[in-house]
Protein backbone atom coordinates (compact mmCIF):
# COMPACT_ATOMS: atom_id res chain seq x y z
CA UNK A 1 0.00 0.00 0.00
CA UNK A 2 1.07 3.43 -1.16
CA UNK A 3 0.60 6.40 0.96
CA UNK A 4 0.73 9.86 -0.84
CA UNK A 5 0.12 12.96 0.70
CA UNK A 6 -2.43 15.34 -1.14
CA UNK A 7 -2.43 19.51 -1.03
CA UNK A 8 -3.79 20.38 2.46
CA UNK A 9 -2.51 17.31 4.11
CA UNK A 10 1.03 18.35 3.36
CA UNK A 11 1.12 21.91 3.42
CA UNK A 12 0.06 21.26 7.08
CA UNK A 13 2.62 18.98 7.54
CA UNK A 14 5.00 21.74 6.34
CA UNK A 15 3.75 23.96 8.61
CA UNK A 16 4.06 21.85 11.86
CA UNK A 17 7.93 20.42 11.10
CA UNK A 18 8.86 24.22 10.04
CA UNK A 19 7.32 25.81 13.61
CA UNK A 20 9.32 23.56 15.26
CA UNK A 21 11.00 25.05 18.58
CA UNK A 22 14.51 27.00 17.75
CA UNK A 23 17.91 25.08 18.35
CA UNK A 24 19.87 25.74 21.35
CA UNK A 25 22.12 28.20 19.24
CA UNK A 26 19.45 30.42 18.51
CA UNK A 27 17.37 30.53 21.32
CA UNK A 28 17.96 33.16 24.60
CA UNK A 29 16.50 33.95 27.45
CA UNK A 30 15.55 36.66 29.67
CA UNK A 31 18.22 38.38 31.32
CA UNK A 32 17.95 38.30 34.64
CA UNK A 33 16.23 40.96 36.49
CA UNK A 34 14.52 42.01 33.07
CA UNK A 35 10.72 41.43 31.79
CA UNK A 36 9.10 42.09 28.68
CA UNK A 37 5.78 43.73 31.06
CA UNK A 38 5.81 46.21 28.52
CA UNK A 39 5.55 43.82 25.33
CA UNK A 40 2.03 43.15 23.49
CA UNK A 41 1.09 40.57 20.68
CA UNK A 42 1.27 42.45 17.33
CA UNK A 43 -2.63 43.25 16.24
CA UNK A 44 -2.36 42.61 12.57
CA UNK A 45 1.65 42.24 11.92
CA UNK A 46 1.42 46.29 12.35
CA UNK A 47 2.86 47.92 16.06
CA UNK A 48 3.27 51.71 15.10
CA UNK A 49 4.83 53.61 18.13
CA UNK A 50 5.28 53.56 22.06
CA UNK A 51 4.37 56.52 24.12
CA UNK A 52 8.03 57.94 23.65
CA UNK A 53 7.42 57.80 19.75
CA UNK A 54 9.51 54.97 19.07
CA UNK A 55 9.11 52.76 16.58
CA UNK A 56 8.12 49.06 17.04
CA UNK A 57 8.87 46.28 15.22
CA UNK A 58 6.94 43.28 14.72
CA UNK A 59 9.13 40.09 15.56
CA UNK A 60 9.04 36.56 16.48
CA UNK A 61 11.51 35.99 19.86
CA UNK A 62 13.39 32.90 19.70
CA UNK A 63 13.27 31.67 23.21
CA UNK A 64 14.58 29.10 25.01
CA UNK A 65 11.33 27.11 25.23
CA UNK A 66 9.79 27.92 21.57
CA UNK A 67 8.84 30.91 19.70
CA UNK A 68 7.04 33.54 20.58
CA UNK A 69 3.42 34.25 18.97
CA UNK A 70 4.53 38.04 16.88
CA UNK A 71 5.26 40.82 19.32
CA UNK A 72 5.65 44.33 19.38
CA UNK A 73 9.39 45.29 20.37
CA UNK A 74 11.77 47.91 19.82
CA UNK A 75 15.60 47.91 18.66
CA UNK A 76 16.45 47.32 22.40
CA UNK A 77 14.91 44.26 22.82
CA UNK A 78 18.30 42.46 22.89
CA UNK A 79 19.81 44.44 25.72
CA UNK A 80 17.12 42.65 27.69
CA UNK A 81 18.14 38.97 26.28
CA UNK A 82 20.63 36.44 27.06
CA UNK A 83 21.75 34.17 24.11
CA UNK A 84 21.62 30.48 25.80
CA UNK A 85 24.97 29.47 24.09
CA UNK A 86 28.53 31.70 24.80
CA UNK A 87 29.99 33.60 21.89
CA UNK A 88 26.56 34.41 20.47
CA UNK A 89 24.51 37.58 20.08
CA UNK A 90 20.98 38.88 19.73
CA UNK A 91 19.92 39.79 16.38
CA UNK A 92 17.23 40.46 13.94
CA UNK A 93 16.33 38.72 11.12
CA UNK A 94 14.17 39.50 8.06
CA UNK A 95 11.10 37.93 7.51
CA UNK A 96 7.03 38.52 8.56
CA UNK A 97 7.34 38.56 10.93
CA UNK A 98 10.78 39.71 11.73
CA UNK A 99 13.03 37.29 14.20
CA UNK A 100 15.10 38.02 17.01
CA UNK A 101 17.42 35.56 17.26
CA UNK A 102 21.16 34.54 18.35
CA UNK A 103 24.27 33.90 16.17
CA UNK A 104 27.46 33.53 16.29
CA UNK A 105 29.42 36.30 17.09
CA UNK A 106 32.16 37.21 14.59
Amino acid sequence: MTWRMSGALGAALAAVLLSCGPSEDEAMKLREGSNLDDVVECPGLYCGFDSTGQSLLCAEVLFEYGRSPPLCVDTRICERMDCLREGRRCVFFDGIPLQVRCIEDD
